[in-house]
């Protein structure tokens, strides 16, 4: 069965190639956007250098994951998937000056009292940094995490148990990209 063309394996491999493709795509936007956005502060914040390097490492190193997924590239890409949640996450507090939660009200206070009227106060610059777009590498992450576990042996033993009737031979070839 595994010989068939479309045998439920090669479909899914072919998923995973096309959205791991797909990510790329998208870290590569984000990443031109990141270096425009902090171009201005990259000679005064060191912080703003974190992104910058890692994205492009990232760039070039999924695709090494891809092509060796069966030996190291699956456990590779959850190990660098994780990082960039890593990265989103500080960028996450280094953008709301290690005061998240007030930030993160003020947005939204903002956003219901006055849609598009940023309040700035006296204290504030007139430029803050937008808080909550690091997010958007924590959600490339967590995307890169489950694409990197669909099919794998931890998921299908969760269906196992809940009474599927896969082959233990169907199960790792499902593992496999």
């Amino acid at each position: 069965m595994v010989s068939e063309p479309h045998s439920p394996c090669k479909r899914l491999q072919m998923i995973q190639r096309f959205l791991l493709l797909a990510l790329i795509g998208g870290i590569l936007l984000l990443l031109v956007e990141i270096r425009f956005e902090h171009s201005a502060v990259m000679g005064e914040k060191w912080q703003s250098w974190i992104p910058c390097i890692y994205l492009p490492v990232l760039l070039l190193l999924i695709p090494l994951g891809m092509v060796f997924f069966r030996r190291f590239g699956q456990k590779l890409l959850i190990a660098l998937f994780s990082g960039l949640m890593i990265v989103g996450l500080l960028g996450f507090w280094f953008h709301s000056k290690g005061k998240p939660i007030p930030k993160v009200w003020h947005v939204i206070a903002t956003d219901l009292e006055q849609p598009g009227h940023v309040k700035v106060s006296e204290e504030e610059e007139d430029t803050n940094p937008p808080v909550l777009a690091p997010l958007a590498l924590m959600g490339l992450g967590s995307i890169g995490i489950l694409v990197c576990l669909l099919g794998s042996k931890e998921l299908n033993s969760n269906t196992k148990t809940a009474g599927s009737t896969l082959s233990r031979t169907e199960t790792n070839d499902r593992a496999d990209l």
